[in-house]
């Protein structure tokens, strides 16, 4: 192969400078070019020069070349370049004595077979040239030339050296690589992985220390989006051509090399996905900031047995979807690994980052609603509005009440209690009794009845307790006060899940509680009835019965329409709220209060004339906090935004023109699946300047609170989003023993869909998702995991599942 001349730089055009560092190679050291003799700036580029014709050149001299500081590149303008060594080239005064020791050996081969080590050079010259003449990428280092006095190539300088020198300063410092760093680190690297693989090129060694960076945050820099993050990949001494039915050879990295070269020593056929397994030890040295097997002895031999490289329990503390992709990298089967193509799409999707960690629910039952109780930090900083971590209670369709307890992290245990029964009462005979104190007693004192119904217990009577279907919720200071579809509230201390007292509203004609609303500054909290009645209780007072009378524990009743479908509370000042009502019809009713007394109403509706059509029901309201309401007519699919100082709609949503962004062709089927009664909306919920919608097709669409328009959407659920649970900034702490507030919102929905099934063929199980939980991989499958993967499919139809997601930084990259 011919050079052209434009790539062919004189030792006088370029002036060495200090030592950067050494491979197996040689030495790379730091140089000035001049910008006259780069690449593409000759007047003639049909010259060519044959590398050959210079090689008798390095027989006579092995170390010639410009001294450390010598050379003139005369008058115009230079870069800053690396000269990557291809012979012995003395290091310099200032040299470290290993480079000097190293330099002297190396030497010493030269000149005792020059021949054999000048061809050797010129080989590996051609070879890297073979593969850097073709490649034109911004994440692949590029070549600017080849010097023959000494024989170097000459690359892009990168500024801040190579990955894992920067990995070791964020080691030593205490830091640690933040999800939105290690977001663009993984896409930069697996869009060069997939430009090589698609020009047929097998990279075969890549690690940090074969990644050059020209930008990067410093340590413990806040992590975010934009920060600047930008690596190109080198070094490609030992990457190969490749035919398309695989390549032979032995290279790469021991920790870093796929088993199937080890296991036959690479005479065997490979393929791309060598790179893959590569990039998962990659994934794991930006994650735990240390090299695979770092102090393992007889690594090919755990590698080949199915071992993988350990994490700690605080590194396991990383987006999930980050720990699935690391360990689907390194399976021992090249078929079960994604594509560099695969890789790209899963990390730019926004659960990528976002998703934090699962659950599934253990029951079939449905979660109704959910509300988050939060825990205050050590040093009591609740009123802060900083935590330390929350749980979030979920009635269910079934008696049960699901309790999750989470940090900033993810989840950290899982409980649930079984509602009682209402003695005398419409709920039926036989659970337990629920007298209470008497009615002056503190909502938040003694208990009235003892503990609920416990997990797992079994009751005296079961053949008397009959299923109660658990509606909504909503937390009353330090106690969660939950309603069911006869009319009945329930009240637990959220501390210690003691049961403070049942209440019947309307024991007469039983209708089920559709909404509970605290009004924190009135102590009140509003309870609507799906019949129309809406009554205002005192959360101070604990009722002595199941039942009283109107001016006790039941203050009052606004009058609302014939069926009452939502209810939410806008706050105005201290003393004055308004209390939206959604009814059927397309109906609203606003109640305005002040000091906890009604002091006017107004009736709204979405259309300036009555439709032709009825049915139409104020299904959901939820107030942002500022001065807006949103509202959602079911069965729709568009989602309005009132402003309340006007009583007018100013925005809409059309959530039917919305479609999910992380998907492949496989899974989506949009002509089919998205139909306008796919689009219904199921779940409201506002946190910052975001507002989260959830539709009946599992979607979670993520639009600004203010103008309504769309940042993202993503489906995580095969089935409706049940509800969307916003969580107050949670303390999460770093390495530093300092702390940050994440936002973090928690959805419940039935049906999990994995990002990685989305792009993959693969089914996250056992030996995937938990591996990298626990930091081992037995990625040979046997017969249990295929039962337990079995088990996984089934659950993750049947079961609802708890979302936990980081609520920030949402905009597409």
């Amino acid at each position: 192969m011919d050079l052209p001349d434009h790539y062919l730089i004189r030792s006088s055009d370029i002036n060495r400078g200090p030592l950067l560092g050494r491979g197996a190679f040689g030495f790379v050291f730091k140089a000035t070019c001049k910008v006259t003799r780069l690449a593409g700036n000759s007047s003639s580029t049909t010259a060519t020069t044959t590398l050959a014709g210079r090689l008798s050149s390095l027989l006579s001299s092995p170390s010639a070349g410009p001294p450390s500081g010598g050379g003139s590149t005369g008058p115009g303008p230079t870069i800053n370049v690396a000269m990557k060594m291809l012979q012995p080239v003395a290091p310099g005064p200032r040299a470290r004595q290993s480079a000097i020791i190293a330099y002297k050996a190396a030497l010493g081969k030269w000149e005792r077979d020059p021949l054999q080590h000048a061809c050797k050079a010129y080989c590996t010259a051609r070879q890297e040239l073979a593969v850097l003449l073709t490649l034109r990428h911004p994440h692949i280092v590029p070549l600017v030339g080849v010097c023959t006095q000494p024989l170097a190539l000459v690359l892009d300088l990168a500024p801040k050296g190579a990955l894992d020198a920067v990995l070791r300063h964020f080691r030593r410092s205490g830091a640690r690589i933040g999800p939105y760093c290690f977001q663009a680190l993984v896409l930069q690297a697996a869009k060069a992985m997939e430009y090589l693989h698609r020009r047929r090129v097998i990279y075969r060694d890549l690690k940090a220390e074969n990644i050059l960076v020209w930008e990067f945050p410093e340590p413990h820099a806040h992590d975010h989006p934009s920060n600047a993050v930008h690596i190109k990949v080198a070094d490609y001494g030992i990457s190969r051509i490749t035919l398309p039915s695989g390549s032979k050879g032995f290279g790469g990295t021991e920790g870093f090399m796929a088993p199937e070269i080890m296991r036959h020593n690479g005479e065997e056929e490979y393929t791309e996905k060598v790179d893959c397994f590569s990039f998962g030890m990659f994934l794991y040295e930006l994650i735990s900031l240390r090299q695979p097997f770092e102090g393992h002895e007889a690594v090919k031999e755990c590698i080949l047995e199915g071992g993988r490289p350990v994490l700690t329990h605080r590194e396991t503390h990383f987006p999930s979807y980050c720990l699935d992709l690391m360990v689907l990298c390194w399976d021992q089967q090249p078929k079960v690994r994604p594509s560099a193509s695969q890789i790209v799409s899963i990390a730019t999707a926004p659960e990528f980052t976002h998703l934090l960690d699962v659950i599934s629910l253990s029951h079939g039952g449905s979660v109704m609603d959910g509300i988050a109780c939060m825990i205050a930090s050590a040093d009591g900083e609740e009123s802060a509005g900083v935590v330390s971590g929350y749980e979030l209670w979920l009635p269910c369709s079934n008696s049960r009440i699901d309790i999750l307890g989470g940090s900033a992290k993810g989840w950290q245990q899982y409980h649930r209690i079984l509602c009682p029964q209402v003695k005398g009462g419409v709920g039926g005979g036989g659970g337990a009794g629920t007298t209470g104190t008497s009615s002056g007693g503190q909502a938040g004192g003694t208990p009235g009845n003892g503990p609920a119904q416990a997990s797992g217990s079994q009751p005296t009577t079961p053949h008397l307790l009959k299923t109660i279907k658990l509606t909504t919720a909503c937390a009353v200071e330090s106690a969660v006060w939950i309603g069911d579809a006869e009319g009945n509230i329930y009240a637990f201390n959220a501390a210690d899940c003691v049961h403070l007292f049942s209440y019947a509203l309307e024991p007469s004609a039983p209708s089920p509680v559709v909404a509970l609303v605290y009004l924190k500054k009135f102590h009140r909290v509003a309870a609507g009835l799906e019949n129309g009645r809406l009554f205002l209780l005192d959360s101070q007072l604990i009722p002595s019965t199941y039942v009283s009378a109107e001016g006790s524990f039941v203050l009052s009743e606004l009058g609302s329409g014939e069926r009452l479908c939502s209810v939410t509370a806008l706050w105005h000042s201290e003393d004055e709220c308004e209390l939206w009502c959604g009814e059927r019809d397309d109906a609203i009713s606003v109640f305005s209060l002040r000091n906890s007394h009604v002091s006017g109403q107004h009736h709204l509706t979405h259309f300036p004339a009555p439709l032709p059509v009825r049915g139409l029901s104020v299904a959901l309201l939820y107030a942002s906090g500022d001065d807006y309401v949103y509202s959602y007519l079911s069965p729709s699919y568009i989602l309005y935004q009132w402003r309340s100082s006007t009583k007018r709609v100013e925005n809409k949503l059309d959530c039917s023109k919305l479609v999910p962004c992380s998907e492949s062709l496989k899974s989506i089927a949009i002509d089919e699946r998205l139909s306008p009664g796919k689009c219904q909306i199921s779940a409201l919920a506002v946190l910052g300047n975001e507002l989260y919608v959830g539709t009946t097709w599992g979607c979670i669409i993520v639009v600004e609170r203010g103008s309504l328009r769309p940042t993202t959407v993503f489906r995580p659920y095969e089935e409706d989003v049940r509800c969307i649970v916003p969580v107050v900034p949670v303390t999460a702490g770093d390495e530093s023993g300092g702390g940050c507030t994440t936002p973090l919102i928690v959805t419940i929905g039935r049906g999990y869909r994995s990002l990685i099934e989305r792009y993959t063929d693969v089914t996250v199980g056992p030996s995937t998702a938990s591996a990298g939980r626990h930091g081992l991989a037995a990625t040979t499958p046997t017969a249990q995991d295929k039962r337990l993967k079995e088990a996984l499919l089934r659950d993750r139809s049947n079961h609802m599942h708890a979302l936990i997601w980081s609520a920030e930084h949402w905009a597409p990259i």
